[in-house]
């Protein structure tokens, strides 16, 4: 049987694997610390009571050996016999204590020389006073070797104490990495499915996303299940892209032939070519006349945000702004005239470069905003300049500022804010969207400066190197 990877886990058995990984390393450190102390704790338990119980001994063993000594010179001066068995009771405890073994501290050489008196204890006598005096020495020898046996051991009780707390803090930085690492590696092991996720989901929004991510292959079993349902619906999303794209492209071309022919026929009514008509003849006609120009100008519109949307390739070319700037306001002269209203037109002789027809399309779409929605009786100001590696357009107009909450959504297609439109025809909501779809083809951007009573300010800026 397989075993599974982590990259076909569900999203909680990772969670729990990641976090088992981290706390397990931590928790085995505890478990050793805790039975290395035990094990230490013992240890000094047992090392105080042998250095209580060895340092009681030489005590014991250097009152007996004083006690001795006086015994011996008594027996001297008095010989009683009760004296003697005193002195051979003293000197048997005193043996007896000298041999006593311990498992810890080792034998001192003033013990080796002690119990080797002790067994030449045959060749003298116990009222051998200066035999009994040489015990009395290395007794004395021995409580001071006794004393630094017992420093020796507990300085090595507190080397062992301290060389154990540096392999714990060593062990403790080790597993703590070793976490760290885990979860590191988990946290990328949940972080990157889901930004991934997130970037095809960012890729959804844009239909125009032409960049294809794989498949996602390691995750949580639930993340690759998304991830599948996204294929799907990206490729339900395609589809309807392109059916949508097909209908405009019919839909534009279907209505265009037969409005051709309704306008050259209401012209020639409203001219009056086939006879005179009555005023509200007149009246009727004038409004055939509007309204077909109203549904031509749609039309167009649509046909350009189609093309847009099917990446034109660029004709680039050196363009002269003065040029494009007259061919652009021609048709709105009348207009200004009857509003006596001014436009501030860039320097002369100023040339830039790229797609004369997107451009066109671009400026006619924001002179048509600041004409249909600023102050008629403030001047439009037309800025343009280039800088280094970039050119731009400012297209300026007083007016009422466009709200904050649609400034976002401005350069959406089909979207019309709540700012009223002056004139008989109304808007369609793709003006900005075609203006900010054209710079967009020049790898540039349209952008919306700043908004209020004084001046509301669209910019458009694209690189000068298009080629």
């Amino acid at each position: 049987m397989k075993l599974l990877r982590p990259a076909n886990l569900s999203l909680m058995q990772l969670v729990l694997l990641g976090f088992v990984g981290v706390v397990l390393p931590l928790v085995l450190l505890v478990f050793q610390a805790a039975n290395a102390y035990r094990e230490l704790s013992a240890q000094a338990e047992l090392s105080a009571r042998e250095a209580v119980a060895f340092t009681r001994r030489s005590q014991a063993l250097q009152t007996l050996a004083l006690d001795m000594e006086r015994t011996s010179r008594q027996y001297l001066i008095v010989e009683e016999a009760s004296l003697l068995e005193l002195l051979e009771s003293q000197f048997n405890n005193f043996s007896t204590l000298v041999k006593q073994p311990y498992l810890l501290f080792p034998v001192t050489p003033a013990q080796e020389l002690l119990e080797a008196l002790l067994e030449q204890q045959a060749l003298h006598s116990l009222a051998d006073v200066e035999y009994i005096a040489s015990l009395a020495d290395l007794t004395e020898s021995l409580t001071n070797q006794t004393q630094n046996s017992v420093d020796q051991r507990l300085q090595a009780m507190q080397q062992q104490l301290l060389s154990l707390q540096k392999q714990l803090v060593w062990q403790f930085l080790m597993l703590l990495s070793l976490s760290l690492l885990l979860v590191i590696y988990f946290t990328w092991r949940l972080l990157r499915p889901i930004d991934y996720l997130q970037k095809r989901i960012n890729s959804l929004a844009n239909p125009n996303n032409k960049n294809k991510t794989k498949q996602l292959q390691e995750g949580p079993a639930e993340l690759i299940h998304l991830d599948v349902r996204l294929n799907w619906l990206e490729e339900q999303l395609d589809e309807i892209e392109q059916q949508k794209a097909q209908f405009l492209r019919h839909i534009s071309h279907e209505l265009k032939t037969p409005l051709a022919s309704i306008r050259e026929a209401g012209d020639l009514l409203h001219e009056e070519v086939l006879g005179s008509l009555t005023p509200s003849q007149k009246e009727v006609t004038g409004l055939l006349e509007q309204n077909s120009r109203r549904l031509q100008e749609l039309i167009e519109q649509l046909l350009d945000y189609n093309l847009l949307q099917g990446k034109k390739q660029l004709e680039v070319a050196s363009i002269n702004l003065d040029n494009l700037l007259q061919r652009l306001l021609a048709p709105w002269q009348p207009l200004l005239e009857q509003r006596q209203q001014l436009i501030s037109l860039p320097q002369s002789g100023l040339q830039l470069t790229g797609d004369i027809s997107l451009l066109r399309s671009t400026l006619d779409n924001l002179l048509t905003n600041a004409l249909h929605y600023g102050n008629t009786s403030k001047t439009i100001q037309l800025r343009a300049g280039v800088e280094k590696e970039v050119q731009w357009i400012e297209v300026e107009n007083a007016g009422i500022p466009i709200p904050e909450h649609e400034q976002k959504r401005l350069f959406e297609p089909f979207y019309q804010g709540s700012g009223k439109r002056r004139g008989a025809v109304k808007g369609s909501g793709l003006g900005l969207s075609i203006a900010a779809d054209c710079m967009k083809a020049h790898t540039g951007h349209l952008e919306l400066l700043t908004s209020n009573e004084d001046a509301t300010i669209f910019r458009l800026v694209w690189p000068t190197n298009l080629i």
